[in-house]
């Protein structure tokens, strides 16, 4: 029965990469000239000057820095991520691969190699007998979301990152697709995932040379996901895909497509109906989505900007502004549950606005700020404060 099933699911995959192709087909014009539009609108801004970016930079930077500096006091266990109660307790826990990973990334593209380096150790081991945990102390099957942040870590290349990506890409092999113990919807691998791994593995000598037999059919997914991802936690997972892929390929690293995808067909039959091929276009369609679905999603504005080539110093300056007066994270403390209603506040459609005051009873991490800082002032060449 498994076979038919997957069988099942596979051809449903396609159907859907099918349909999330026409609509790209259908909206590769007004794609074209929405990339010419923000790019125009990103030179038309207010100059800020290099000495004014400069001055946001550093301050998002020590904002940053306090909050780092109040995660490795309260918010660590084991060196990973949670959240804690005004009694001391944790909470959260069972998120903290995703979360940790990304306060890695953070610290590396922040240039706080020191303290990146203890979070990845955090991270390598959260592990049992080669299985990856969400935390050390969280008993439930690890789950989709949190191999994508490990695969978000991976880009920074660690520490025996060859190692734990054969590893897990073994594992897969053998397990039938599975690299956890939870339900197919839990702990089975995604085309989508199975094409972003075998990209970063494909780019390794030491991974390349056998990769198993399970990632030779992987495709994308994410062009019809986001047509029907609920927007909050789900459609966030689509917009760390959408970077984890900007990314690779900023790195010169292309995802993997089988030759006999129906999505590689779709896209070579792109030149012949005079539109942009449609390999150029995937990211651009599905950041175009993301902010429709949510336009107050900071995160999602950047991915748009970014992968329209609109991020200028102008708009970083813009963006920086912008998160250094949300409320939400407040200058010389971690952000609490009086403050906003989510640990994380791009995964939460609604902004994550208190309606009514509340007790501060919950601190959260902050990790929200630090990736969204390093993002803006990545590969921005302002010289602005070192490590701390």
């Amino acid at each position: 029965m498994r076979p038919l099933f997957i069988t099942i699911i596979w051809c449903s995959c396609l159907f859907s990469g099918f349909m999330g192709y026409s609509q790209l087909i259908a909206n590769s014009r007004y794609l074209h000239n929405s990339n010419q539009a923000l790019r125009a609108m990103s030179r038309q801004l207010p100059p800020q000057g290099h000495a004014r970016f400069a001055h946001l930079a550093e301050e998002a930077k020590k904002r940053a820095l306090v909050y780092d500096n109040q995660i490795k006091k309260y918010q660590l266990v084991d060196g990973m991520l949670v959240s804690r109660s005004s009694d001391g307790a944790m909470h959260d826990h069972c998120d903290s691969l995703l979360f940790s990973a990304l306060r890695y990334v953070s610290l590396e593209k922040l240039g706080w190699h020191e303290r990146a380096t203890d979070a990845w150790i955090a991270i390598e081991k959260s592990r049992d007998n080669g299985t990856w945990l969400r935390h050390p102390q969280c008993f439930r099957s690890t789950s989709r979301d949190m191999i994508l942040g490990l695969l978000i870590a991976l880009t920074r290349s660690p520490p025996n990152y060859q190692k734990h990506l054969r590893s897990l890409m073994v594992m897969v092999d053998e397990n039938n697709g599975y690299f956890g113990t939870g339900p197919f919807y839990v702990s089975y691998l995604s085309p989508g995932l199975a094409r972003l791994m075998a990209t970063i593995a494909v780019d390794d000598q030491s991974v390349n040379t056998d990769i198993p037999a399970f990632f030779d059919s992987a495709y994308s997914t994410a062009e019809v996901e986001v047509m029907v991802t609920p927007r909050g936690f789900e459609s966030h997972l689509g917009g760390l895909t959408a970077w984890l892929e900007l990314e690779l390929a900023e790195q010169g690293k292309f995802p993997k497509d089988s030759a006999s995808s129906i999505l590689r067909t779709l896209s070579n039959l792109t030149p012949q109906l005079g539109l942009t091929p449609m390999d150029q276009q995937r990211i651009d369609w599905i950041t175009d989505r993301l902010v429709k679905s949510d336009p107050n999603n900071l995160f999602f504005r950047y991915l748009r900007l970014r992968s329209a080539g609109a991020l200028t110093e102008s708009m970083r300056a813009q963006l920086l502004v912008e998160l250094l007066n949300m409320p939400q994270f407040p200058k010389d403390r971690l952000p609490m549950n009086c403050d906003r209603s989510a640990d994380y506040l791009w995964q939460r459609e609604d902004r994550a606005r208190n309606l009514e005051p509340i007790s501060c009873t919950m601190q959260f991490s902050g990790t929200d700020f630090l990736w969204m800082t390093a993002l803006i002032l990545d590969n921005s060449n302002s010289v602005i404060a070192g490590a701390p």
